[in-house]
């Protein structure tokens, strides 16, 4: 008996190493019942930057939904296909304005943010439901974000793969809270297998109509850790302005990101770097992936670069950084516009983005005698930020 308590024990021990160190996670089991009336683009996460499933087609077609949030302007769902199996996606709230009902208040989500890193034989799924299918393998000790969990054993995650940015669930089996390789591997877990219950989606006729739709919160498209959602009407994006820069010395050798995590794109063919020296601060920012500075700074070639570093590197002066506030809004571009990450010269650019394409707008810099704005695109599955004149986005 005590044998078999000592290996009943062990076998915890060895399954909860695996497992973030975090235990405060939202959980996704709760959710309304909603039908939106018609087809909409359906994204893996709450913008169209987001990885699309089924070749970058997949679209909720109208009929029964189950609603678990929102996130900015994006309302996080669930629906059946009609080949039976199931998707959890976004789409954006305009949806509402053509709801057949929704049975309940869409409320906000506030996602946990903590690192993980996929173990051996990863992988993520839009179906955590019914037949699990997988979406992509993610090589071993790739980093993500461990944002909630549903039925126990499925982490939602938001992860950079080989198909672009994208949020999906994974095993708990396959994620460990380290990426140091485990001197002795565990039991293997199985792939699950599929549910033999089919979910009983309510009928339409049995919910009563809705004549009004819900008002979602506005919270930043990565709800960040340090700045609350705002509580008042957002103000117009011609007023939203990256804050003055300051001169500030930073310690020690930096690498440089066009975005406030490493999984955003970093120049000089990854090998963009900030040196021990000054430089110009904006402010700080974190968007789940810890704290990071804006800044700009002088390149040997004369040039100028504006991108992302570590708080750390600002030392005791990180007292003396504030907090940007920044739109997290998404606008389309009327025109094809170059993306530079050197406002200052305007050049070089570091990528064309055709006409059409939707951005993350974040905010106005005034430079050069003109209006830039500070975007978020994905540009062949990198994701990256920089600037493109003003005038290439479509009017608000």
């Amino acid at each position: 008996m005590k044998r078999r308590m000592l290996c009943y024990a062990l076998t915890v021990i060895l399954c909860f190493s695996f497992l973030p160190k975090a235990l405060a996670i939202l959980s996704l089991d709760s959710y309304i019942s909603a039908n939106f009336g018609r087809s909409y683009d359906v994204f893996s996460g709450p913008g169209r930057h987001y990885y699309r499933a089924n070749m970058g087609k997949a679209m909720y077609g109208g009929g029964a939904a189950r609603v678990y949030g929102s996130d900015g302007d994006w309302i996080m769902m669930g629906y059946q296909l009609s080949n039976g199996d199931y998707r959890i996606g976004y789409v954006h709230k305009d949806a509402l304005s053509t709801a057949v009902y929704v049975n309940g208040d869409i409320l906000p989500l506030h996602f946990s943010h903590y690192t993980a890193y996929a173990g051996g034989d990863c992988t993520v799924t839009d179906d955590p439901v019914i037949n699990m299918k997988r979406v992509v393998s993610l090589p071993e000790n790739t980093p993500m974000t461990v944002l909630g969990i549903m039925n126990t054993n499925w982490y939602y995650v938001e992860v950079n793969t080989s198909q672009g940015l994208m949020r999906g669930f994974v095993w708990s089996g396959y994620v460990r809270n380290s990426n140091v390789p485990v001197t002795a591997a565990p039991t293997p877990v199985p792939w699950p297998t599929a549910a033999p219950v089919t979910p009983t989606w309510p009928p339409v006729t049995a919910i009563p109509l809705r004549t009004y739709a819900p008002t979602i919160t506005s919270v930043p498209w990565y709800p960040p850790t340090a700045q609350p959602a705002p509580t008042s009407a957002p103000l117009p994006l011609s007023s939203v302005w990256l804050p003055t820069a300051k001169n500030m010395y930073l310690i020690g050798n930096w690498p440089v990101y066009s975005g406030p995590g490493e999984y955003y794109y970093r120049a000089n063919s990854g090998k963009a770097t900030k040196g021990e020296g000054s430089c110009q601060v904006y402010g700080m920012e974190n968007m789940g992936y810890g704290d990071w500075l804006l800044i700009g700074y002088a390149l040997s070639s004369g040039g100028y670069r504006i991108g992302y570093v570590r708080a750390e590197a600002a030392g005791a002066n990180i007292v003396n950084v504030p907090q940007l506030n920044l739109a997290y809004h998404t606008r389309r571009l009327a025109a094809a516009a170059p993306l530079t990450d050197d406002p200052e010269h305007i050049a070089p650019t570091v990528a064309q983005i055709p006409a059409g394409t939707y951005v993350l707008f974040l905010g106005n810099l005034y430079c050069s005698n003109a209006v830039w704005a500070f975007v978020e695109v994905l540009v062949n599955n990198q994701i990256m930020r920089g600037f493109v004149p003003v005038t290439a986005l479509e009017a608000e």
